[in-house]
């Protein structure tokens, strides 16, 4: 055995049986970050650089210490920042789909398909985002100066990164696997924390605690969203979630189908003309 070894120095394993079920849990997420982690590494680096004008514009309102100039910032900022957000949705899903192929030419096409459909939801995420941010800063500020804003607006502020976090759990995946409005989304996204209320607060959780520790160690905050930043939380809250997501919209089923008739239709292309020639 050299220096770094081979598959040869290996005994073969008993591999995977044909239609085996999927991991779960730790197991199914090392699965991915083994297999998928160049796709979702680079879609977070494009990610990053969709949020890069917002976070700017949004740090510019915050020293001049207006939240007017940081709302908007946040909705010119979320033009950009939602169509990158889907890119990175798009990759992890695509990930948890097993779905194969070259991850730039499926990037690119989503991120066209998707650009239009998540300019609002984009646009709404990082104005809630930034009223979070406005709203803990604000907290954690009077406190520092000795004046304590009361236990009711403690828990109105944790109810409020919570519940918002649920709810984004359930839209972004909606935003792109399925052709909807967005108000129907938002209705979709409440039934669904609401019926798998487990998981959509431990994806929730998973994103507050996450971005919290980002927040809290800037400014080396900044390489940990380059290094795990959008993908992390990404990967671990779909995986939380895209269960019960399959079992409403059926996602797997219908893309099964869809591909199905694209496949006969193409066969059907392919055997015509050797059809008009037999004829004649």
């Amino acid at each position: 055995m050299g220096l770094f070894p081979s598959a040869n120095d290996f005994k073969e394993g008993k591999g995977v049986e044909k239609d085996a079920p999927r991991k779960t849990g730790v197991g199914r997420f090392f699965e991915l970050v083994g297999r998928d982690m160049n796709s979702m590494f680079l879609a977070n680096l494009l990610t990053c650089l969709g949020f890069a004008p917002v976070i700017c514009l949004v740090y510019i309102g915050f020293l001049a210490n207006s939240l007017p100039v940081m709302l908007i910032s946040a909705v010119a900022g979320g033009i950009l920042a939602g169509p990158a957000l889907a890119g990175m949705y798009d990759t992890v899903l695509r990930a948890l789909r097993d779905e194969a192929g070259y991850w730039w030419v499926t990037y690119r096409k989503a991120f066209k398909r998707n650009f239009k459909a998540s300019i609002a939801p984009g646009i709404f995420y990082c104005v809630v985002v930034t009223l979070q941010i406005f709203l803990v800063y604000f907290c954690f500020n009077m406190l520092s100066q000795g004046v304590n804003v009361g236990v009711p607006l403690w828990v109105a502020t944790v109810l409020n990164l919570v519940i918002f976090q649920m709810l984004f759990a359930y839209m972004w995946p909606q935003i792109v696997l399925l052709d909807q409005p967005l108000g129907l989304t938002l209705k979709n996204s409440i039934n669904c924390m609401i019926a798998f209320l487990p998981h959509a607060l431990a994806a929730a959780i998973v994103q507050v605690l996450f971005w919290g520790v980002v927040i809290l160690c800037m400014p080396l905050g900044l390489l940990l969203m380059l290094v795990f930043g959008f993908w992390f939380v990404t990967e671990v809250s779909c995986q939380i979630v895209y269960g019960d997501i399959d079992r409403v919209f059926h996602i797997e089923e219908n893309i099964r189908k869809m591909r199905d008739a694209e496949l006969e239709e193409a066969l059907k292309e392919d055997y015509a003309p050797d059809e008009d020639d037999t004829e004649e």
